[in-house]
């Protein structure tokens, strides 16, 4: 079924000198699936309220770019990558709730918001689009927490080789599937970028988790007791590790532990940010491997 008033809107035009420059984009969700794995599908409240998609899809840029209040991560507001970032809304109505239009699942024991991720591609692709990374906006009247999944690299092309404790790792240039996030349309503070940081990384070529958890072994975590002073060696440069959890503590009996923060004084942006020691969650910045991975992941994308 074709829909009824598709609405294409560059936010941001990236780099227009490459026919594929990194694009991130940001899709009303057609049809939610209730709940997830079921098969049953209902419109999502979405298609009908464009007001509340368009700002949704201004709060994601925002955030991705650092222009939030009191905002500290400013990831993609560097000057050599924004410019080079393509952004790209889609709002659709009129698309039959149904599998192939269904980029958005309720989970069933939670409040979670899940990707359908290999649902965005083809979608994106009917209306002359393709994403690294893409954002499905829902309004579930249920479900508000948002979730992503790692991007699936193409591994057969190309890419940046770098080391990760003596690993040999690839920032690829392409991916088979995109990185996906499923976000609800009143989501604030952090939120869009902690799933950046989920959806940008690989599943493998590098994997960045949640620290609010006791997550196995990662990019941005490793496992074991005693915490040993050093983290991990990023292609020649060291890493130390973080001891006590900046602000928050490590649980009793956890036995992962993380890299050391950029401000020891705030969560780590993967962490709980809302645990803010000055309430301020916007404060929270990634820990420095994190950021040197992410970092070094989109210019070798934006390089391509």
């Amino acid at each position: 079924m074709t829909p009824s008033n598709p609405v294409v809107t560059v936010i941001n035009p990236g780099d227009t000198t490459k026919p594929d420059p990194f694009t991130i984009c940001i899709i009303s969700n057609p049809a939610l699936e209730v709940p997830w794995k079921t098969g049953q599908f209902v419109v999502d409240p979405i298609t009908s309220n464009k007001s509340a998609f368009d700002a949704a899809a201004q709060y994601i840029c925002d955030v991705l770019f650092g222009r939030l209040a009191n905002q500290r991560e400013q990831l993609l507001a560097d000057p050599t990558i924004g410019p080079k970032i393509r952004v790209v809304s889609l709002f659709v109505t009129g698309l039959r709730a149904q599998d192939a239009n269904s980029l958005v699942a309720q989970d069933t024991d939670s409040n979670l918001l899940i990707a359908r991720r290999t649902v965005f591609r083809p979608l994106l692709n009917r209306y002359g689009l393709d994403a690294d990374v893409a954002y499905g906006v829902s309004a579930s009247p249920t479900h508000t927490r948002a979730s992503a999944w790692y991007t699936s690299d193409d591994d057969a092309r190309g890419g940046v080789a770098f080391t990760l404790g003596g690993v040999s790792l690839s920032h690829r240039y392409y991916c088979l599937i995109p990185g996906t996030v499923a976000i609800h349309a009143t989501a604030s503070s952090m939120t869009a970028l902690h799933e950046f940081g989920h959806a940008l990384s690989s599943y493998s070529n590098g994997m960045v988790v949640d620290l609010y958890v006791d997550s196995s072994s990662a990019v941005n975590c490793k496992a074991g007791r005693p915490i040993p002073p050093q983290f991990a060696i990023y292609d020649t440069t060291p890493n130390l590790s973080d001891p006590v959890r900046d602000s928050i503590g490590y649980p009793s009996g956890w036995t992962s532990y993380h890299c050391e923060l950029i401000d020891p004084g705030f969560p780590a942006l993967m962490d709980d940010y809302w645990l803010a020691p000055d309430h301020i969650p916007e404060h929270s910045q990634h820990d420095k491997i994190t950021r040197r991975f992410l970092t070094d992941r989109v210019r070798a994308k934006i390089g391509r």
